[in-house]
Formats: C-alpha cells, sequence, structure tokens
C-alpha cells in the first residue's frame, strides 16, 4: 500500500463544500463535517475544509500499488468539477 500526495482546492466557499459533500456522500462516501477520514474501494482518505480559507485539501493515504495517484486525482477532480 502506498499514498499520493494532498490536492488543495481553494475558491471552495461553505455553500460550494455542502453541495460536494452531498455529491460525495451519493457516490459511497461517508463525509460528514469539516475533516476527517474515511474508507472507499479499498482505499483511504482523508480530507479538511478550512472556511475561512475556502480551502478544502484531500489526501489519499493509502492504497493499493496498483492504483496510480493520478486515476485517483482524475476521479477527485471529476467529483469537485
Amino acid at each position: 500500500m502506498s499514498h499520493c500526495p494532498p490536492m488543495t482546492f481553494s475558491g471552495i466557499t461553505a455553500q460550494t463544500y455542502q453541495e460536494l459533500l452531498v455529491k460525495a456522500q451519493a457516490q459511497g462516501l461517508e463525509l460528514n463535517g469539516p475533516s476527517g477520514s474515511t474508507e472507499y474501494q479499498g482505499m483511504e482518505f482523508t480530507w479538511s475544509y478550512d472556511e475561512a480559507a475556502e480551502s478544502l485539501t484531500i489526501q489519499c493515504t493509502n492504497k493499493p500499488m496498483l492504483i496510480p495517484c493520478g486515476m485517483i486525482e482524475s476521479r477527485i477532480r471529476g467529483v469537485i468539477g
């Protein structure tokens, strides 16, 4: 197992963050609150949202070696849009 570098997104308003939580939950991710960790399809993720800075950081902290970080990052960017 290995990890990917953190991804930081700026310009994420409180309303946008709430919309992202709904999107993520619709895809089976258990995200609640401004920060935490979750498991999804055998991978582990952490996230941290800073409302004052309008910044969201997401990191895959544990993944199978055969899944490239680029694939994970692409999927995350697709959700955040």
